[in-house]
């Protein structure tokens, strides 16, 4: 049985946490994509992402392992990682996969078997031309609301373009444009110019 014949099965109007994750069970955690794809909750409804581009994972694996880095340099107690779920503490209908996070290594270590943190500092999105729509008018929303998260990111994959909302400045948004911009992000001592987090690209 196909994903979407077991969605038609099932047969739900909205799923909550247990009901989706329960469908993941019950399909394997497969994808109707060939491969690559991933299945989020966005407002109730299970969507089967498209696979990332080989420039979004790029782009993806770069912000990652600056971030890792800086963290650890500056003996912060977080650390990075990607394609992680996350759980929005007030809408068990909401459980997407953020591209790369902040978060506590404790939480892992405690609540290893669970399929979704419950808690970040930072949460970005390399920006999709098909999810779109859904990256910047509703999981940017969301992640605003996660009580520990202080800074949202939408890194564009088609330019060299990011944009962050920080917590501290009342979720205004910050754009930076020119290449060698400097991106400063001090809560968790990162800093890096806006061409390197596309270092690994041909929009270098």
């Amino acid at each position: 049985m196909s994903a979407i014949e077991e969605l038609e099965r099932v047969d739900n109007t909205k799923f909550d946490e247990k009901a989706f994750v329960d469908f993941l069970e019950s399909i394997g955690g497969r994808s109707g994509w060939d491969e690559g794809g991933r299945w989020e909750l966005i407002d109730g409804i299970p969507i089967d992402m498209p696979p990332t581009t080989l420039r979004h994972g790029a782009i993806a694996r770069v912000f990652e392992r600056l971030l890792a880095s800086a963290l650890s340099q500056n003996g912060l107690p977080l650390d990075a990682t990607r394609e992680v779920g996350l759980s929005h503490p007030n809408d068990p209908m909401f459980r997407p996969v953020a591209d790369v996070v902040v978060f506590d290594p404790q939480e892992e270590i405690s609540a290893g078997g669970d399929r979704f943190l419950k808690s970040c500092q930072l949460v970005a999105e390399v920006l999709s031309p098909s999810t779109e729509h859904i990256d910047l008018l509703f999981k940017r929303r969301r992640y605003t609301e996660l009580p520990n998260c202080l800074l949202v990111m939408i890194i564009e994959q088609d330019r060299m373009r990011v944009r962050h909302w920080a917590r501290q400045k009342d979720w205004a948004e910050t754009v930076y444009e020119d290449p060698e911009g400097v991106i400063d992000l001090p809560q968790f001592g990162f800093s890096c110019a806006l061409r390197d987090l596309y270092a690994r690209t041909d929009l270098v």
